[in-house]
């Protein structure tokens, strides 16, 4: 059995699976608080399906770009699973999260919510494989950067504020306000998400308060 942990973006989410099947799952629609809610609605997952920490195999975990707080909870719950049972942790990017849920061929750009004026972004083509580096930008340089995918679409949970400053898109849109727990399990059990090693994924310092054209490479685990 296997567990996927997400609390870099809204909500705190959890899913139980295996190659085939997800056991159980819970997506707590929540901002805050996600140290309180998180090792409860663990517990209670576990105890629907009659498992013990001891039966997981793998542990999966968001590790951002997203809220500062909330991807550092769920990091450090997965590590100490991960520490405890001598297990593997393995890292998805919100990026990555977020494409999951785009059922077209389409390259996809995915605009994460950074809670500032700019966006988190990165574009994927339909294999999760990243076609630029993951950025930190304006609206106007998102919407610069799209002129080179004319045809994507434009998914993540900051797609409603992009439209609201830029209105001549003409891209498909997809404004998630949750990550889709089925869809990202469904990647993972497919291989088509490569993981990344389970440390934070920041894009810029949580003291930046003006919009940053600073990327970074991710490394692979």
């Amino acid at each position: 059995m296997n567990i996927y942990i997400d609390t870099a973006v809204k909500g705190c989410n959890i899913a139980l699976f295996d190659q085939d099947n997800i056991w159980a799952s819970v997506q707590e629609s929540i901002e805050r608080g996600h140290a309180e809610a998180i090792l409860p609605l663990y517990e209670d997952l576990m105890q629907s399906i009659g498992k013990k920490p001891q039966d997981i195999e793998n542990v999966y975990v968001s590790v951002g770009p997203g809220s500062f707080t909330g991807l550092r909870v769920g990091l450090s719950v997965a590590r100490f699973i991960g520490f405890s049972l001598g297990i593997p942790v393995h890292g998805i990017t919100s990026f990555q999260a977020f494409s999951a849920n785009v059922k077209s061929d389409k390259d996809r750009c995915v605009v994460v919510e950074t809670k500032r004026s700019d966006f988190y972004v990165q574009v994927f083509d339909k294999n999760y494989d990243a076609l630029n580096d993951p950025q930190s930008v304006s609206a106007n340089d998102v919407a610069g950067m799209l002129e080179k995918y004319p045809d994507c679409v434009i998914t993540g949970d900051a797609v409603d504020r992009l439209m609201s400053e830029i209105s001549n898109l003409t891209q498909e849109i997809q404004q998630q306000d949750m990550i889709s727990i089925d869809d990202v399990i469904a990647a993972i059990q497919s291989g088509a998400i490569k993981t990344i090693k389970p440390d934070a994924f920041y894009i810029r310092d949580a003291d930046v308060s003006q919009p940053k054209n600073k990327a970074i490479h991710q490394q692979h685990s």
